[in-house]
């Protein structure tokens, strides 16, 4: 029997306000006051966090303009407009965008056969308004998030919009993108430096040989990269657990994202062991260089960007090679 969907508002996490929201099968909590973020996403079935948190590093109110490294409690946050510090009209931004060290205000609504979260802000120096859509119905394996971005000012505003979802990954799981080409970031090659790029995903060749980038390495491995993926015809990524045949990942419009950042920690960076998939609507990550080359988006006085993605979660895959017509993963 289909179940109605739970939000509830009235909790916190280390004194942060936080919004639970769940069905039979998911459990999510976002803490609207530190950047809106998604904390957690359980797959109840299996009692799987799918969501990394840093383990050294506390969800805190952070000042904003801060540096992002040293400061990020991991989650799934958002970067708007810009995700290195950058200088539009004349202002410098800051490092990863505007949104992550903001407060969003949050407002529950209820469906017949939904919850939703709303939440909203206001970035301090473009003025932009951003709102963020958290949509969860009846016992569904999936949530769907929409954004609406508006620049009421009277400049246009060039941009990049990325989501930055890290993801809870371990030695041997397997990691799914659509065909595509790959460029390696020229400020942080890690252990791709030598690698002859472009490339098509998932062989990466250089001097160590090939290296096959959809399994996860072990904390012991230290590879660290930073790859910028484009050409996909297909919006999509999957992540893999071949032992116990668990996929999570999300859909996306290729049209608006039109490149997927990849940053991959197996034990290199710091320490963690994790990968961030983040879907973008340019690159570089440097604004500039994508204005430069033509790839940056551009918000008119008056002008709205809009989009939806969705969160899935599957059982009984061992590995993913598409999206079905029904919108699940195939094999």
């Amino acid at each position: 029997m289909r179940q109605m969907p739970f939000i509830d508002d009235r909790w916190t996490l280390l004194s942060h306000k936080a919004v639970i929201i769940e069905n039979r099968i998911l459990r999510i909590v976002i803490l609207p006051e530190l950047g809106g973020r998604i904390w957690s996403v359980v797959y109840k079935p299996l009692d799987r966090e799918v969501i990394w948190q840093n383990p050294r590093i506390a969800p805190q109110r952070v000042q904003f303009g801060s540096a992002f490294d040293n400061y990020w409690c991991g989650g799934w946050e958002e970067m708007f407009p810009t995700a290195t510090p950058s200088t539009i009209h004349g202002e410098l931004f800051p490092d990863h965008g505007e949104l992550w060290s903001l407060p969003w205000t949050p407002r529950t609504e209820r469906g017949t056969d939904s919850v939703t979260l709303r939440l909203n802000c206001q970035t301090p120096i473009s003025g932009i308004a951003v709102e963020k859509t958290l949509t969860l119905r009846g016992d569904e394996p999936s949530f769907e998030l929409s954004y609406k971005i508006e620049n009421p000012g009277p400049e246009e505003l060039p941009f990049l919009f990325a989501l930055h979802p890290a993801m809870a990954v371990s030695a041997g799981d397997r990691i799914d993108f659509p065909d595509m080409l790959l460029d390696v970031d020229p400020s942080y090659p890690g252990t791709l430096a030598d690698v002859d790029a472009p490339f098509r995903w998932p062989m990466a060749s250089g001097k160590r040989g090939e290296t096959d980038l959809r399994t996860i390495q072990p904390p012991s491995s230290k590879e660290v990269y930073f790859l910028y993926g484009h050409g996909f015809q297909e919006g999509w990524i999957a992540i893999t657990d071949p032992v116990k045949k668990f996929s999570t990942g999300f859909t996306f419009s290729p049209e608006v994202f039109r490149s997927c950042w990849i940053f991959a920690s197996y034990g290199g960076w710091r320490g963690y062991h994790m990968v961030l998939v983040e879907p973008c609507t340019s690159y570089p990550q440097q604004l500039q260089d994508a204005i430069r080359h033509g790839r940056a988006n551009t918000l008119a006085p008056g002008a709205v960007f809009q989009t939806t993605v969705k969160f899935l979660a599957q059982e009984g895959l061992n590995s993913v090679s598409g999206i079905s017509q029904t919108g699940l993963f195939k094999e």
